[in-house]
């Protein structure tokens, strides 16, 4: 898709504030010297963005303020498809908020994000892939501070386990079952 001058007003006010009034997006178009468009003209603009899976409106968290800790977890997998089944299996977890293919030594990082240090440390010792068959290397990092973005796609409130993608058995846990841990769905 080729944005032109519009597309890129548009998508740089909802960056700003993404529940900004059609009819105010207009206005700012307008005496940026862009052109003039409708409302209805900038809610096409904005379906069309969306069609192409360029735009998507969704409630983002701030890290910060919910004091969460995190860390990545860089990964040197045996192989790549060993690499896609860490992908399919943590990929959908609450705890991720980053997944990415990487190159160099390691080949797979994975943010991990917990409610504290101790948190975390269970769900690396347990939980996390680094247990998994084919990983040959990892080092975790402790991230000191989110600087930016701000808010971040988080699913930490949903109560909905994702053990059976990982393997993962809440129920034969020692963590969960001595309320250490309350489960990847129950932050």
């Amino acid at each position: 898709m080729v944005f032109d001058k519009i597309d890129k007003h548009i998508l740089n006010v909802l960056f700003e504030n993404g529940r900004e009034s059609l009819t105010k997006i207009s206005e700012e178009l307008s005496e940026s010297g862009q052109g003039t468009m409708t409302h209805t003209g900038i809610r096409k603009r904005i379906r069309k963005l969306m069609d192409f899976a360029v735009l998507k409106f969704q409630g983002n968290l701030n890290i910060k303020r919910l004091k969460y800790h995190s860390v990545l977890i860089m990964m040197e997998i045996k192989n790549y498809e060993e690499v896609k089944n860490i992908i399919k299996a943590y990929s959908g977890c609450p705890r991720v908020f980053l997944c990415a293919t990487i190159r160099g030594r390691y080949n797979l990082v994975l943010g991990i994000l917990g409610q504290n240090g101790e948190t975390l440390q269970r769900y690396i010792d347990h939980c996390g892939p680094t247990n998994r068959d084919g990983v040959l290397h990892s080092e975790i990092l402790n991230i000191s501070e989110f600087i930016t973005p701000e808010f971040y796609p988080l699913k930490v409130f949903s109560r909905k386990s994702q053990e059976s993608n990982c393997g993962n058995i809440c129920k034969e846990c020692d963590a969960f079952l001595n309320d250490y841990c309350g489960g990847c769905g129950n932050f």
